[in-house]
């Protein structure tokens, strides 16, 4: 083989190699093309179903009403964002969390708010529950009883009231009907059996608890633990 044959041979082979990867590149685009195509404008991966996970005092119909997703639409092209605005709006869902459920399926995921107190409403007869972050939602026309009615004269006092509820143990606060403050430090709660307990502020929530806890047995119709070091009672039993 001459010299010219071996130059002519090498030439065709890279050539060769060259159109191969072409194809190659070209191959690859088109199945890439392909994809998206199959994923954000045909009707293989499209939204059947919108499921609704977490809602028990929120009915499901009316979270996938503000959800307002059409059946139909590509299930990547879905706007997560705007379902978690118009869901999230709804007064007693606290978080949401959308989902997407290959092939055909929307999840959205919501967690109701947890109520920690009931207040009076202010633009309607009736109540309204008040969660840990002093959020007001689900007008009620009827008081709850197991939730403690709160009355706070001022946004600094009632923060405080909220927190020390949400802090009670299960066996305290079960005891609890009303939370009344009237600044941030002079929190003072009532008990169903009538008595009151003189809190103070939010803090040492947990040494206070112990100190109220040991001190019920004696049948005060006061019991002051703003201080729990130095507790008093009022009015005890003999």
């Amino acid at each position: 083989m001459t010299v010219i044959e071996s130059a002519e041979r090498f030439t065709e082979t890279a050539r060769r190699g060259t159109w191969l990867r072409v194809l190659a590149l070209v191959v690859a685009a088109a199945l890439v093309a392909a994809a998206v195509w199959v994923v954000w404008f045909s009707s293989l991966l499209t939204v059947t179903e919108v499921r609704v996970l977490g809602a028990v005092d929120v009915s499901a119909d009316a979270v996938r009403q503000s959800a307002d997703v059409e059946v139909g639409t590509p299930l990547a092209r879905v706007d997560v964002d705007g379902i978690v605005g118009r869901v999230g709006s709804i007064p007693e869902v606290g978080a949401v969390e959308v989902r997407r459920g290959w092939p055909d399926v929307l999840v959205v995921v919501v967690t109701e708010r947890t109520p920690v107190v009931v207040a009076k409403a202010t633009d309607s007869p009736g109540y309204v529950y008040v969660d840990a972050a002093g959020v007001r939602f689900g007008a009620v026309g009827v008081r709850p009883r197991n939730v403690p009615l709160l009355r706070a004269y001022g946004s600094d006092a009632r923060g405080s009231a909220i927190a020390v509820v949400d802090s009670l143990p299960p066996d305290l606060l079960r005891r609890v009907t009303d939370v009344v403050a009237r600044t941030r430090d002079d929190v003072v709660l009532t008990l169903r059996a009538g008595a009151t307990v003189r809190w103070g502020s939010a803090e040492r929530a947990d040494r206070k608890a112990q100190v109220l806890r040991s001190l019920l047995p004696v049948g005060a119709e006061v019991y002051d633990v703003s201080a729990p070091d130095l507790p008093t009672t009022t009015g005890a039993s003999d």
